[in-house]
């Protein structure tokens, strides 16, 4: 036997092509889609705070001016912009808003279950802290003759 090697007929170069790998562009570009899917669909509750019961009144009128807002729960529990405050710190508030906007009234929302003690508390101190004008929170009664 001859050690002839048969030719080959078509030259081919050998190319070293490398080590296969997965591209992570395409799961990466995946993963900020669905993270763009679930932000826009996602519908978050609205907190509002403390749930009161205002109590019911066919006299009630809507306060046109600017007004600081404060919520009594049931509990006695007293709140200024969702945060709970004590009785002493609602007349320094007062006193700091009516210094910036001196025109400003009060609104008190009280839970119609609460006692009157913190309700008359509430009141005092707002007049303590310089205000005016202090309106209570109802809800208004449709009368029919």
């Amino acid at each position: 036997m001859s050690n002839n090697k048969s030719p080959n007929p078509i030259n081919t170069p050998n190319l070293d092509a490398g080590t296969p790998e997965i591209s992570m562009a395409p799961l990466i570009d995946v993963v900020f889609l669905l993270l763009i899917f679930f932000m826009v669909t996602t519908v978050f509750p609205e907190n509002r705070g403390l749930i009161i019961e205002k109590p019911e009144s066919s006299s009630s009128e809507p306060l046109a001016m600017k007004k600081i807002v404060f919520q009594v729960s049931s509990k006695g529990e007293i709140r200024f912009k969702n945060k709970p405050i004590l009785i002493s710190d609602i007349k320094r508030l007062v006193r700091e808003q009516l210094n910036t906007a001196p025109d400003t009234a009060v609104l008190l929302q009280v839970d119609k279950n609460a006692t009157t003690d913190v309700f008359i508390k509430a009141l005092d101190a707002c007049k303590a802290g310089g205000a005016k004008q202090v309106g209570i929170a109802t809800n208004a009664i449709d009368e029919k003759p």
